[in-house]
C-alpha cells in the first residue's frame, strides 16, 4: 500500500486525508445519521457492513491491515486446549496404571502372607520345596505384571512431560507478576514493527525497573513483593492498547503503540510519580520505591531483540547518570 495513513492539518483542525481515515469518518457519520451510539461494538458492525460497498482494492487493503493486527488467539486457544486434553488423557492413564501396580503389590503381599501361614505347619521337605516353587511362580507372574505396568507408566510420564514443556514454551504470561512473558512480548513487538514499516507511524518501548539501591538490601521475598508493586502500577496506569511484559530479573517493558519519545517520557514520569506516592510496606516498614527507565522509538524495520537491547542500554545509562530515564539516540 503506497499511501501512508497520516492526517493533514487544515485551519488548525485534523482533516482525514488517507482513504482509511475518510472511510472511518464515513462510518462515524453513518452511525450519527442513524442515531446509533458510536460505541466500539456498533462501530465494528457498521464498519464491516459499509466496507462491503467499497472498491475491491480498498477492501483488500483493509483486510491486510486486519490480518496484521490479528493475533489468531482463537487458533492458539484451540491448540492449547488440544494439548491440555491430551495431557489429561495421559494423566488419567497414568493414574490407572499406577492403581494396577498398587493392586498388584497388595496382591503380592497377600500371597506371601498366605504362603507363610501354610509353610509354618509343614514338616515335609518335599512338600515345602513344592510350595516354594509354586510361590516363586506366583511371585514371578505378579512381578512381570508390575514390570509391564511400570514400563507403561514411564512412557506415559515422558509423554506428559513433553506436552507440559510445549505448553510452557507457548505460554503468554509470567505467573509471578501477572503480565506477559518475554517470548510473547517479542511476538507482539515483531507484529508492531511490521505495521510501522508498512504504515509509517511511530511507537515506543519503555523498559523499567526498580533502582538497584532499592532492591539490593532486600531479601528475595522482599524483591518479589516490591517488583509486584511495580507490576500492579504498570497495569493500573497502562492504556488498553499498551502491552506490558516481564523480561526477567525484575525488568519490565511496555510497548506504547502510536506513541513517540515525548509521550513515552510522560508515561515514565507518570509511573514514577505513582510509585513514589504508593505506600509499600515490607516486614512492617514502609519502603520508598523509585524507578529508572530506558526508551527506544520504533521507526524502522529492525529485529525486536535489537530494540530491546537499545532500550536496556538507555536504562543502564540513565541509572549510571542518576536520572529518571534516557532515550536511546543511536551509536
Amino acid at each position: 500500500m503506497e499511501e501512508k495513513y497520516s492526517s493533514k492539518v487544515v485551519n488548525g483542525l485534523n482533516e482525514p486525508s488517507s482513504p482509511l481515515e475518510k472511510f472511518a469518518k464515513k462510518v462515524f457519520d453513518k452511525l450519527i445519521e442513524d442515531g446509533v451510539p458510536p460505541l466500539p461494538s456498533y462501530y465494528k458492525v457498521y464498519f464491516f457492513n459499509l466496507l462491503e460497498d467499497e472498491p475491491l482494492d480498498f477492501k483488500k487493503q483493509i483486510y491486510e491491515i486486519i490480518a496484521l493486527e490479528d493475533s489468531h488467539e482463537v487458533d492458539k486457544d484451540f491448540e492449547l486446549e488440544k494439548k491440555l486434553k491430551l495431557s489429561f488423557k495421559y494423566t488419567k492413564e497414568l493414574l490407572q496404571h499406577t492403581a494396577i501396580v498398587y493392586k498388584s503389590t497388595s496382591q503380592l503381599r497377600e500371597i506371601l502372607a498366605n504362603q507363610v501361614k501354610e509353610i509354618s505347619h509343614i514338616a515335609s521337605p518335599k512338600i515345602l520345596e513344592k510350595l516354594i516353587t509354586q510361590l516363586e511362580n506366583k511371585i514371578d507372574l505378579v512381578y512381570k505384571k508390575i514390570e509391564k505396568e511400570n514400563k507403561l507408566i514411564k512412557q506415559l510420564y515422558a509423554k506428559n512431560v513433553e506436552i507440559i514443556k510445549e505448553i510452557e514454551s507457548n505460554s503468554l504470561f509470567d505467573p509471578k507478576y501477572g503480565v506477559y512473558n518475554k517470548s510473547y512480548f517479542l511476538k507482539l513487538l515483531e507484529k508492531e514493527i511490521k505495521l510501522i514499516s508498512k504504515f509509517s507511524h511511530v511507537s515506543s518501548i519503555v523498559v523499567l525497573k526498580l533502582k538497584d539501591n532499592i532492591l539490593t538490601p532486600l531479601s528475595e521475598k522482599g524483591k518479589i513483593l516490591a517488583n509486584r508493586s511495580l507490576a500492579k502500577i504498570l497495569l493500573k496506569t497502562s492504556r488498553r492498547t499498551d502491552e506490558i511484559a516481564h523480561l526477567g530479573d525484575g525488568v519490565f517493558v511496555m510497548l506504547l503503540k502510536h506513541t513517540d519519545r515525548i509521550g513515552a517520557g510522560r508515561t515514565v514520569e507518570r509511573i514514577a510519580d505513582m510509585i513514589g506516592n504508593a505506600a509499600i510496606f515490607l516486614e512492617g516498614e514502609e519502603l520508598e520505591l523509585s524507578i529508572v527507565g530506558g526508551i527506544a522509538e520504533i521507526k524502522e524495520q529492525k529485529e525486536a531483540e535489537k530494540y530491546l537491547e537499545e532500550a536496556l542500554k538507555a536504562m543502564k545509562e540513565a541509572e549510571k547518570e542518576n536520572i529518571l530515564y534516557m532515550v536511546y539516540e543511536g551509536e
